[in-house]
């Protein structure tokens, strides 16, 4: 997220809460100080992580970029990744192929070209 995306949502929270007053009460800063980073006179980059997850209580952080948000959706995608890992790299196509035919309006694009054994496990064959 950009420093830019961050006031948007402190903007929301701002707009949610009602007042600067309620927000640092959130925060448990000043209202000065919240006033200072809705105006742009802080950097919200600079603001405690603290502060931060006080007024964000309900922020999922994904660090890795691999979360969706939805727990149970988290959980399936990684079952079904170590399922798919295990299998051989032959076994890896055929199981690509199988998704493929089976949900071709849920794959858009996602290849270009044919799929080779290297993208599933590094095989130099093709």
């Amino acid at each position: 997220m950009t420093e830019y995306e961050f006031k948007i949502a402190l903007d929301e929270l701002y707009r949610r809460e009602g007042t600067q007053k309620r927000l640092a009460e959130l925060a448990g800063i000043t209202q000065s100080t919240i006033n200072a980073y809705l105006q742009g006179k802080a950097k919200i980059e600079n603001m405690p992580l603290g502060v931060f997850i006080r007024l964000f209580r309900n922020m999922r952080i994904d660090f890795f970029g691999d979360s969706t948000g939805d727990d149970g959706v988290d959980r399936c995608r990684k079952m079904l990744l170590s399922v798919f890992d295990k299998l051989s790299a032959d076994d890896q196509l055929r199981c690509l192929s199988i998704v493929i035919a089976n949900f071709p309006d849920g794959i858009k694009d996602t290849a270009k070209k044919p799929i080779e054994r290297e993208v599933c496990h590094g095989d130099s064959q093709k």
